[in-house]
């Protein structure tokens, strides 16, 4: 995967290549494909999730489902009950676990703007616009938080309201 890069003449700093080694593991999450990639380069603990838009190794991703397939052969031992179990414990969000590095944060990214804060399954989540990028991402407040506190105190801020005590007092 290639960060993308700023084309103007003023940016001197050239940004880093990041190259996909292999595909590991292939999940849907809200109709959108992510692919879990060992980097080129890289400790097997600096792995990530990328949505399948960000990347352009195509000869990979062909690969990879090549190997799928033939883990799936109608030979194996696996019967399709333990499959579909095996899919749903994973697709739980429950039970995934997720670094700052599997977010914007891991690519290199800024953030643009916290777009708005939700509830997921009891965790406060943040919808952040990333510079350079399109699509925004929710991320945890907790890490949010730590990897960008200032951006996190604008966010409540800008939503922060006084209540005027001379109006109150007035309507009394």
């Amino acid at each position: 995967m290639v960060k993308h890069h700023d084309n103007s003449e003023d940016e001197e700093l050239d940004e880093a290549e990041f190259i996909v080694e292999k595909i590991l593991d292939r999940k849907v999450v809200n109709g959108e494909v992510y692919y879990y990639l060992k980097w080129k380069g890289f400790d097997d603990t600096e792995n990530t999730w990328e949505p399948e838009m960000n990347l352009d190794c195509p000869e990979l991703i062909a690969d990879y489902h090549k190997r799928s397939k033939k883990s799936l052969e109608p030979n194996e031992s696996i019967d399709s009950n333990k499959r579909i179990t095996q899919e749903t414990a994973t697709n739980d969000p429950s039970k995934k676990i997720k670094r700052a590095n599997d977010y914007g944060y891991g690519r290199g990214l800024e953030i643009e703007k916290i777009l708005g804060a939700t509830d997921v399954y009891g965790e406060l989540m943040f919808l952040i616009k990333w510079q350079s990028t399109d699509k925004p991402e929710l991320v945890p407040a907790r890490i949010a938080n730590i990897r960008s506190p200032q951006q996190v105190i604008r966010f409540y801020e800008d939503r922060l309201t006084w209540a005027n005590t001379e109006d109150n007092a007035s309507e009394k």
